[in-house]
């Protein structure tokens, strides 16, 4: 058809209800995401301590199989608090590293693209481009730590029968609260990095500073004072002090647990500001 020969319709399809609109960014951004094969064997990879954790579940519980392994029940008896302490480790750390690679190229790209007014002119506002963002990594995140650790929880309390699940329910909420309180903080600081360093191996290297130089400049702070003050700043010591109160065991912060909340929930209050001031829908440039 001819150039000329077009003319304007007005569009009759679905229209996505405005509750929902921040859903579209989330779905070009992911299917961005999965785009690379590399990204997609290493989120695969990821997956492999909690298969490995429902293998030795499993494992426990299947007598003739650990006769044919030459292993006894004594052997694999070790499926204690510490073994899901462990797992909880094992799945926080992955998660980060997916957050780590992904989150660098949400915003920034926007950003140095100047394709951020053209988010805005439609109709969603900056609030929907934030959330649309954060879901990315949400629905990244989530079956690698909390969906897993769950399903990891409901096969042993299956197996194991009578009360084991009332018994040790502080490992579910550990696994529901704790992963969740993770995915928030750091997919809030992720972002916030994003939106002000445009460069990804520069952002990237800044959500490295944050966790792990702060970490030290922490410890030098406790060292100076002789005091725990410096644990305020100190945001994966809080985080596994948090996840440590709810497993009900010891945690490595002198400082209350109501004290590590106020950390992760200072970061993510902090990150939210930076990201106001960053995320607008014109720029000046001087």
């Amino acid at each position: 058809m001819a150039v000329y020969e077009r003319e304007w319709r007005r569009y009759e399809g679905p229209i996505t209800p405005i509750r929902m609109r921040f859903l579209v960014v989330t779905r070009f951004a992911l299917g961005e995401v999965f785009s690379s094969r590399l990204f997609t064997a290493f989120y695969v990879l990821s997956l492999l301590p909690s298969l490995l954790a429902l293998f030795l579940i499993y494992l426990r519980h299947n007598v003739s199989l650990l006769e044919q392994m030459g292993l006894t029940q004594e052997f694999m008896g070790a499926l204690t608090m510490t073994f899901f302490q462990l797992l909880f480790s094992w799945q926080a750390v992955p998660a980060f590293f997916i957050a780590l690679i992904v989150s660098p190229s949400l915003i920034a790209a926007d950003l140095s693209n100047s394709a951020l007014p053209l988010y805005l002119a439609r109709p969603i506002d900056r609030r929907d481009y934030v959330i649309g963002k954060m879901a990315v990594l949400f629905l990244l995140l989530s079956p690698v730590t909390w969906i897993a650790g769950l399903l990891i929880f409901a096969l042993q309390s299956y197996l194991e029968g009578g009360g084991w699940w009332l018994e040790n329910y502080r490992i579910a909420l550990a696994y529901l609260v704790g992963h969740l309180s993770w995915i928030v903080v750091i997919s809030l600081l992720s972002l916030a990095v994003s939106a002000w360093v445009r460069y990804k191996p520069v952002a990237r290297g800044a959500l490295f500073g944050v966790l792990f130089i702060l970490s030290g400049f922490s410890e030098a702070v406790n060292g100076i004072t002789g005091s725990s003050v410096g644990d305020l700043m100190n945001l994966s010591k809080a985080m596994v002090s948090v996840v440590q109160h709810l497993f009900g065991g010891f945690s490595p912060s002198r400082l209350p647990v109501t004290a590590n909340w106020a950390t992760l929930i200072g970061t993510s209050i902090i990150s939210i500001w930076l990201l106001n001031r960053k995320l607008r829908a014109h720029e000046e440039v001087r």
